[in-house]
């Protein structure tokens, strides 16, 4: 399932960092006269997140950032929910509320409060 976020955050974290101010404008995601930065940042967090969810588990070095790195995915869904209702855009909500419970579900059993007996 971890894999499964990565991959959902790999292109948007690219798209925010690679596209254009006027893109970002076209899609709606800026407003004309406001800064892109806080888009840059997304978009690294983003990427970065994608790093934090897999490698830290996978090599078994601070395996607690994976669901440090989850719940920062919870945040960022939260968000993105309020922002996507606020905007009307109610389509985008059931994908959401998918990858919403996708990082809650790594952040708690990765966390280790589930133990196999």
């Amino acid at each position: 399932m971890q894999y499964i976020l990565a991959a959902f955050f790999i292109m948007p974290g690219i798209g925010k960092l690679s596209g254009t101010v006027q893109k970002h404008i076209a899609d709606g995601h800026l407003k004309p006269g406001t800064s892109i930065v806080p888009i840059r940042l997304l978009g690294i967090l983003e990427l970065m997140g994608c790093i934090g969810i897999i490698i830290p588990w996978l090599t078994g070095i601070v395996p607690i950032l994976t669901p440090i790195t989850a719940l920062g995915f919870c945040l960022v869904m939260g968000a993105g929910l309020i922002n996507h209702t606020r905007k009307k855009e109610y389509k985008m909500l059931p994908m959401l509320v998918v990858v919403l419970i996708m990082a809650i579900l790594v952040a708690y059993y990765r966390s280790g409060f589930i133990t196999t007996p």
